[in-house]
């Protein structure tokens, strides 16, 4: 029997979502030291000051997860609407039909995803053959002609 699969880990992140208030302050203080070190940048060196504050409004999209402990990517499923599996509406034709419907769009949707991948191949192979074709026709010396 061993003892260390019952201790705690020293660096485990903590089980509980920090308080709104906590992030509320957190927020609060990031602002208070953002806005007066971006006009002072803005101040001395103007591109300087223009670069922390883009720097910390994409820092201001990231700042509660950052305050909560938890990583933006964990956060986006939560926020995601979940749509619903449309239910039988207890008429079995309307369901049969609205299936089979369904089911032709979604063949349909990847037919012409297929479609457009195969046509923007093409343009792409038809314009590299015309960009080789041109820079063979400028290489080519009078002699050759």
């Amino acid at each position: 029997m061993t003892m260390t699969a019952d201790l705690p880990t020293p660096l485990s992140p903590p089980a509980t979502r920090p308080s709104n208030v906590v992030l509320i302050v957190g927020m609060v203080l990031y602002t208070g030291f953002a806005i007066p070190v971006s006009i002072v940048a803005m101040a001395f060196f103007f591109p300087a000051g223009i670069a922390l504050a883009a720097f910390f409004a994409w820092q201001w999209t990231r700042l509660p997860a950052i305050l909560s402990g938890t990583a933006a990517a964990a956060q986006v499923p939560a926020v995601t609407p979940q749509v619903p599996q449309p239910e039988s509406t207890g008429n079995r034709s309307f369901d049969a039909y609205r299936a089979e419907l369904l089911n032709r769009l979604e063949r349909e949707q990847h037919s012409f995803d297929g479609f457009v991948t195969r046509l923007r191949e093409a343009k792409d192979r038809s314009e590299f053959d015309q960009f080789m074709d041109e820079r063979a026709a400028a290489n080519r010396t009078p002699a050759q002609d």
